[in-house]
Order: structure tokens, then sequence, then C-alpha cells
């Protein structure tokens, strides 16, 4: 009438089992696999596209050239007379006492404007020939490119033919024109008086003076 031997053995099995334990924290579940992404498939160009052409690849530029250096100026000729200037000088003039002379001379200008030198001429005429050697001493006041004043001294000896020598000093003016660069013509005016008296008594004068033409080359 009773199921008692049935509800024996439920008792027992539910004894025999133990009961879950609440603070046991079940094992984790399995990560999940990631997701497989499929490949991407490459962008295929419409069939009716222009193909694409490359651009040619491009020169590398040509270095930049250097200026080329500034012309210097060009070197203006100085005015006659400069310091370190030499000239030569060739030289035809007339005495009033011999008649026509004709010489050379160096000179060479040690500051500006101040040049000593030396001087050789020869004169004829009147019967008598007379040869000078001069020092000389130039002085230039005034100094443009195209035009210079000069004041000249001289002093030397002079040489008569078929006479005793003696010495003569003087000086004259005169102005060089520029002709070109390094050449001049000298016009001016000279005198020079024959010392001592004694060595002129017998002369006609005892003063060579006269107008002279010059050509002076520099260098």
């Amino acid at each position: 009438m009773t199921p008692a031997p049935t509800v024996l053995l439920a008792w027992w099995l539910a004894q025999a089992t133990p009961p879950p334990d609440a603070g046991t924290v079940p094992p984790p579940a399995p990560p999940e696999a990631p997701a497989t992404a499929s490949p991407a498939r490459p962008i295929e160009a419409p069939a009716d596209a222009a193909p694409q052409i490359a651009p040619p690849p491009s020169e590398p530029e040509p270095p930049e050239m250097a200026a080329p250096p500034p012309l210097a100026p060009p070197v203006e000729p100085q005015a006659y007379g400069y310091r370190g200037m030499s000239e030569v000088s060739l030289a035809l003039g007339y005495s009033s006492a011999s008649g026509f002379l004709a010489g050379g001379g160096v000179r060479r200008f040690l500051l500006t404007g101040v040049a000593p030198g030396v001087e050789a001429s020869v004169q004829t005429g009147a019967g008598t020939t007379i040869g000078l050697v001069l020092g000389t001493l130039r002085l230039v006041p005034i100094r443009l490119r195209q035009f210079a004043f000069v004041l000249t001294g001289r002093a030397g000896r002079v040489l008569l033919s078929d006479h005793d020598d003696g010495w003569g000093a003087g000086g004259g003016a005169g102005v060089i024109v520029s002709l070109a660069a390094n050449v001049g013509l000298e016009l001016g005016y000279d005198v020079l008086w024959l010392l001592p008296a004694s060595f002129c008594a017998d002369l006609s004068s005892c003063t060579l003076a006269g107008p002279e033409l010059g050509l002076r080359l520099a260098f």
C-alpha cells in the first residue's frame, strides 16, 4: 500500500549525490574562434577603361652654371706726371743765338709732379756748334688727363766748337697735350744763361733762348 522501498531508494540516492558547491565557479567557456575574413577581391578595371601609361622618368635638372665674374672696369689713363712714370723725350727747337736744336732726354717721376732727369742736345747755326749736357728737374703744377702745364729747370755743361767750354743754367715753361695713352706733344719756351761771363764774352750773346717742340713717350 505504501511505496516504502521506492521512497527509501530515492532518499538514499539523494544522500549519496553531493550538492553542487555554491562557491565553485564553473569553468569558462572556450573562446570562440575568430571569424575568418574573406580575402579581398582585387578591383577589376572596367573593360572599356583606357590603359594607364606610366609617366616617363623625370630627367635630372642640369647643374646651375656659376655666374661669370664681373668684368673689371677698364683702366683709365692717368694724367701726365704720376708717381713712377718714366719718360723719354725727343726735342726740336730753335735758338736765337745758334739756330736749330735737336736732342733727347730721360726723366722719372719719383713723386707725383716731380721728376729729375738728364738731357743732351746739339745746336748748330751761325757758324758755331753748341753741345749741351744738362741735368733737369721738372715740376707739373697742373695735371689733367689731356693737358698738363710744366716748369723745367736746367743746369749743366755747355760745349762750344773751337772755343773753351763753360756752364749754363736756366729753365722754361710749356704745355703737354696728350695725343694717346702714353704719347704727348710738348710746346714750350726755354732760356739758358751761359756762365761765367768770361766764357761768353766773345760770343754774340750770353743767353740761349727760343721756342721748343718736343715729343714725350711715357712708360
